[in-house]
């Protein structure tokens, strides 16, 4: 059809919509600049209010969740993770920008390109930095306040277990459940701490080196024992265990009293190994010195089988820290525990002596030994005598023999013959306490007299002991072993020097 025919041309078709770059586009790089920090400010610019609020529970939804799982003890998970959601929300809004200045440009607008979007950005990408920054070293600034205010034994109510509470009231949303843990942590070592400071306020030394231990092993401890505080704490606690020992202590070394001693002794020693340089390290000799002259005061006051006791407590201690001591004990042990012999025996203690002599004899040969025998000498005659009080004590016949003649020499001779069917025994005790016991074998031809025998028939019969004595007072015993009717003959007996006696033991039974 020729043109024109039915009227003039076709209008021209419509223009194509123009295509902005993602750089070249404001309203892009404005709003993926505001996005950039987190808070979907990109969508506020675009008036975009469903991206705006999505973009809002987003990154609050990421700040609890790394709050309430840690980031701060995983930074470099959550820089990850964070910095994932910007780059996305950034990306976004360079789309989303771009759209909007499309849309303009083909309303024949201009897209807006002022300054200001651009500093918003930056000052919340600063602001969201420096408040999550702040959050979190504010609480550990905190938490150095309150450590500090800790090591240096501060741990009051208004100070470090104040400081670790405003850590755990004020920064829970710190990004750092171990920022909680270790203020919490510190302020159960701080109670610990003050426990032990209030122990020995109360003077309750040993419970105050408990607590103290249970500090130290306490991992988040941070006070240190620079000043010897501790050492001292020892030096009072071995002070008061002798203070007390002394205060009950009734004349004779009982377990508590021996238990105290030798505890302050231990508590003495361990100072100047674990603490050394202290104070309290050069007091210990003064004080080891003091606890041996307090504990052997009985000693000191010539009660020997106390004061041996009260040596023998510590004799098997050492004393390196104070040698004199050493060089005392070594003076005094084996002459208190000779003194107490001789205590025992005036007292009849017979086997207590014997301990004392054997002690001596196999720790002290050459201490006074002629004295150590004489104690021997003596133990065995109390041993006699004792045992001639015990058969004396439901009756005796007096034993006064006569003399029969002459020994011939400056000796009293005494001869007896057993005409008994029993074994005879014949016990002494004379002077410088000599003694014996002689047993005579039975008269196996012999019977028991119904009454006494006449003329010497008696003599006719049986074994003789014949014993050469030197001249003194005697006392003598003589009995049978096996008869329960012949009461025992005993007395006093003063034996002169040429003297012989000759007698006969016989026993009577109705």
């Amino acid at each position: 059809m020729p043109p024109g025919q039915f009227g003039g041309p076709p209008p021209p078709p419509p223009p194509k919509p123009r295509r902005l770059g993602l750089f070249s586009s404001p309203s892009a790089v404005r709003a993926s600049l505001l996005n950039a920090s987190g808070m979907g400010a990109g969508y506020f610019y675009l008036r975009q209010w469903p991206f705006f609020a999505a973009a809002l529970i987003i990154t609050v939804g990421l700040l609890v969740t790394a709050a309430v799982i840690g980031a701060a003890d995983n930074v470099l998970l959550w820089v990850a993770v964070f910095a994932a959601w910007f780059v996305a929300a950034a990306v976004h809004g360079l789309f989303a920008g771009r759209s909007r200045d499309e849309h303009a440009l083909n309303r024949g607008e201009q897209p807006g390109r002022g300054v200001m979007p651009l500093l918003v950005a930056g000052g919340l990408v600063v602001a969201l930095l420096a408040s999550l920054t702040g959050v979190w070293q504010a609480g550990e600034w905190r938490l150095r306040v309150a450590d500090a205010a800790h090591a240096r034994g501060e741990c009051g109510e208004t100070e470090a277990v104040d400081a670790y509470g405003s850590v755990e009231d004020l920064f829970q949303l710190s990004f750092s459940p171990s920022l909680m843990e270790r203020a919490r942590s510190g302020a159960e070592a701080c109670a610990l701490l003050e426990q032990a400071q209030a122990d020995v306020a109360a003077e309750e030394y040993e419970q105050a080196l408990s607590s103290y231990g249970s500090y130290f092993e306490h991992p988040a401890s941070r006070w240190e024992d620079t000043d010897g505080e501790v050492a001292g704490i020892h030096l009072s606690y071995a002070a008061n265990l002798v203070s007390t020992a002394e205060e009950d202590f009734g004349g004779e070394v009982t377990e508590d009293y021996r238990a105290n001693m030798r505890k302050a002794h231990e508590i003495y020693s361990v100072i100047p190994v674990d603490y050394e340089g202290t104070e309290a390290a050069g007091s210990v000799p003064d004080a080891l010195t003091e606890l041996y002259e307090t504990g052997t005061s009985q000693y000191a006051a010539e009660n020997w089988c106390a004061g041996f006791d009260q040596i023998e407590m510590f004799s098997d201690l050492a004393w390196d820290t104070v040698p004199e001591v050493a060089e005392r004990m070594a003076a005094e042990r084996p002459n208190a525990a000779l003194k107490c012999g001789w205590e025992h025996v005036e007292e009849g203690g017979f086997a207590p002596a014997e301990e004392m002599v054997d002690l001596l004899k196999a720790e002290y040969p050459d201490h006074e030994a002629e004295d150590v025998e004489k104690m021997v000498v003596h133990i065995g005659a109390g041993r006699i005598e004792s045992e001639m009080d015990t058969m004396t004590a439901i009756g005796e016949v007096e034993f006064s023999p006569t003399p029969t003649g002459s020994s011939g020499n400056d000796k009293t001779v005494l001869e007896i013959t057993n005409n008994s069917p029993y074994e005879m025994r014949f016990l002494y005790v004379g002077p410088g306490k000599v003694h014996d016991e002689i047993l005579t074998p039975a008269c196996e031809d012999c019977e028991a007299y119904s009454s006494p025998p006449t003329g010497n028939s008696c003599f006719e019969k049986g074994e003789v002991m014949k014993l050469e004595l030197k001249p003194g007072e005697y006392r003598v015993l003589l009995t049978s072993n096996d008869s329960l009717f012949a009461a025992p003959l005993h007395g006093n007996v003063d034996f002169k020097a040429g003297d012989k006696h000759e007698s006969c033991y016989y026993v009577t039974e109705e």
